[in-house]
């Protein structure tokens, strides 16, 4: 793999790194995007990822966790289950609610998703050399921080605040 170009002066301004980020995540996304099992779009496995990831949810949560409006989500369950990939549970907490929960085979899928597009990005990352693989780790720390929903970052602060030695 070809050594990164040095960072050119003012490309460290945050409009200047946030336009560089915005494209190479695009990019990313759409390399992975081709090591997708077939059948079904990227707002399907994100979806599908989520339902995974959180369990059993309501269609509303699933829209308000994909930033869908309820109708698209509705859709996207409906094609899931459709597919064989969740299933409708009755919510034991109200007797009209609905709750989406995996199958087997949606957990299949899920798995098989993330198994290729990992194994795509090792074999990439697998060319980086030491330094560069500890500069990508570094970046991949600041980059979490700065996906936290603001909830997570009201409760690390008030719990950094409590462990404070001032206090």
């Amino acid at each position: 793999m070809s050594t990164v170009p040095p960072t050119e002066v003012g490309a460290a301004t945050p409009v200047a790194l946030a336009s560089r980020l915005r494209v190479a995540m695009i990019r990313i996304g759409r390399r992975l995007r081709h090591q997708d099992p077939p059948g079904l779009s990227a707002t399907q496995h994100l979806a599908l990822a989520t339902v995974a990831r959180r369990g059993e949810l309501a269609i509303g949560d699933l829209a308000e966790l994909e930033h869908l409006p309820s109708s698209a989500a509705t859709r996207v369950a409906d094609r899931l289950e459709e597919a064989g990939l969740v299933f409708r549970a009755r919510d034991p907490n109200d007797r009209r609610g609905v709750r989406l929960a995996l199958t087997d085979e949606g957990r299949r899928v899920v798995e098989e998703h993330a198994r290729l597009g990992n194994a795509w990005l090792a074999r990439r990352l697998a060319l980086l050399d030491e330094s560069q693989l500890a500069s990508l780790a570094a970046a991949v720390d600041i980059l979490e921080s700065v996906v936290l929903t603001d909830a997570t970052i009201a409760a690390a602060a008030a719990a950094a605040e409590l462990e404070s030695p001032d206090r």
